[in-house]
Parts: C-alpha cells; structure tokens; sequence
C-alpha cells in the first residue's frame, strides 16, 4: 500500500467535524489551525491525509482540554451514518459475515488502520494495526476507532455484546476511567503489541437485524467498485510506487524495469516524475522505508530478513539507509516502537 491511500474519507472526518461543532468546539478556527479547507469535507469522493486528521485531533483536544476527546466523540456517532462500509455490513446475514466486509472495505473509511477478524476456539478478536508510519501516536486514532466498532457491533444485533479483553497499542494514560466506563466488564490492556476487542466467538452466528439479501448484493457491488477505484494509482508517482512494490521481492528493482512494465521509455518516465516534482531514486527509497516500517513493527522478521527482502546486498547497507530515512538503525527502531 502506498502512502497516497494512506488517507480518511472525506465524510467520516465531516461527521467528526459535526460532533465537535455539537460539542461547542470552534471547528472554523481549528480547521484553519491545520490547514483544512473545510469545503472540501463536502465532498463525498474527496480524502483526507492522515497527518491532517492527527493534526485535527491534537488541535480539538488542545481547545477542550480534553485527553479523552476520541473516545467521547467516538460514542456521539451514529455507527449507521458511516456510509457505503455501514450498509455493507447492516445488510450481511450474520455478525460474522458483517465483520468479514468490514475487514475487506474497511479502506473505505481509513486506509491508515489494518482490521482483520481471528478465531480461535471459542474467542474472536477484531484485530487493529496501524498500517500508516505517519500515525507516531495512534492513541486518538485507536480510541474512536474501538468504540464506533463497539457501539456498531451491538446495534447489528440488535444487543449489547460484552467483551472480555480490549487491547490497547499504547501505555497506560494517567486516567483510564473512560475507558472503564465505556468498555465496562472488559480487562482493559494497554501497551499491547496490537489493538482489539476480545469477545465470546459465539456472537459470531448472530443474525445482523437488518439483513436484507437484495440490498446486500446492491451496497458490496457499490462498495467493490469503489474500493478497486480508491486502490487505482492515479499519477505516474502512484504507479510507479506500486509498480516498485510489486517487483521489490529480493532484488531492487531498476527503472528499466519498471519503466518497461508501465510502457514507458527509461527517459520518458523520468520527464514526467520531474514534472511531479520526484525522481525514481526517492520513490524507491520511500517504498522500502515504508516496507521496512511495516515489518519492524509487525515483528515477525529478523533485519536481515527485511534488508534482502528490500533488494539490499548486505543488512548493513540497509541499517545505514533506515537510519537516514528516520534518524535511527532499524534495531532501535524496533525497540522503540515495542516500547511505545
């Protein structure tokens, strides 16, 4: 996934806009703060840059003076005003079938946050992992997110559902009585390697309420749709980027290369990355910095592993590359995101 699908529907974060409007917030004064034109919310096929919302976020909770901001505004939202993704998942036969849409749509909405569904004997766990190395604190992200798929799951049911565990990918903040509040009967774990809700596996069979067969086949058509344009790359930047992923499996692939599968000629490709104001070099650089954040954080491969996945000849050329693109060799990298 490349950086540009990095990135929020423009509605969600109008609908966050309007909460913080009922709230008595300032929404013109913040939105000039970070540099959001909010014209622009208005626009349903329109996104907005992650860094723009975490912006959004700190400002809002600058102004209330509110820590706990996500998770209040979180609650304020109605989970059926969420679009396209919510009649997706109002219209599936059962929980289950729902949360396996939501896995697939989900970039729908936010393409920074990587949800999947786990079962394992008779727990179920909806997974979240920051998918975005521009999210640095995922705090507020993580908050909204796990409470509008709390209060969604219920109102698919049409039954308050009780979770034993919610995992948290960030310490312990100096007060957590909102969060007692809000997930109350669940073990609340903070400094987590993930986020997530824990619950009994069996709510899995139970019909979502407002299951229609029809308009199920109407609103995954739409959503399908809009999902394969969303992943389209869209600039020569774009394709070039995703055409770099695709052949970086081992060996680094060269401009030629890539050149040659985007039918392009070596010079022509290189006119029009100028035009866009790159050059090859940066676009590879910045995939293999992304690749390599990806895989740090997940944990599941050694740095050497990463270095000869990214085409690099010797993992130390790779730690010298990593520790210019972040200030830090990947090994400290990985510490310090474990620690976060």
């Amino acid at each position: 996934m490349t950086p540009e699908t990095h990135t929020l529907s423009a509605p969600s974060v109008g609908l966050l806009l309007h909460v913080l409007r009922q709230k008595g917030q300032d929404v013109e004064a913040i939105c000039q703060q970070v540099g959001l034109d909010q014209r622009l919310v208005q626009d349903v096929n329109a996104r907005i840059s992650v860094e723009t919302v975490q912006d959004l976020w700190n400002a809002a909770i600058a102004v209330a003076q509110d820590p706990d901001l996500a998770l209040h505004v979180a609650e304020s939202i109605n989970p059926t005003s969420m679009g396209t993704i919510a009649y997706v998942m109002m219209n599936a036969p059962t929980l289950h079938k729902s949360l396996r849409k939501l896995c697939k749509y989900q970039d729908i909405i936010c393409g920074a946050i990587r949800t999947s569904l786990e079962v394992q004997g008779q727990l179920a766990l909806v997974k979240l992992q920051v998918d975005s190395p521009a999210i640095q604190h995922p705090r507020n992200a993580l908050d909204s997110e796990l409470v509008i798929y709390k209060n969604a799951f219920s109102a698919l049911v049409g039954q308050t559902l009780k979770y034993k565990q919610v995992l948290l990918a960030y310490p312990e903040p100096p007060s957590i009585k909102e969060h007692e509040r809000i997930f109350a009967g669940a073990e609340l774990v903070f400094g987590a390697s993930y986020s997530g809700l824990v619950f009994d596996a069996a709510y899995l069979q139970l019909p979502v309420v407002t299951a229609n067969p029809e308009l199920n086949l109407f609103f995954e058509k739409y959503a399908e749709e809009y999902l394969q344009k969303l992943h389209e790359p869209k600039t020569v930047r774009e394709r070039v980027q995703h055409e770099i992923a695709h052949q970086l499996k081992g060996e680094e692939p060269s401009i030629t290369s890539v050149a040659r599968s985007l039918a392009m000629s070596v010079r022509s490709l290189q006119s029009r990355l100028k035009d866009e104001g790159t050059a090859y070099q940066l676009l590879l650089d910045e995939v293999r910095k992304q690749i390599a954040v990806k895989h740090l954080q997940d944990n599941q491969s050694t740095i050497t592993d990463i270095a000869y996945l990214l085409g690099y000849s010797e993992p130390s050329v790779f730690s010298r590359s990593f520790k210019k693109w972040t200030g830090m060799p990947p090994a400290a990298y990985r510490q310090r995101m474990a620690a976060a």
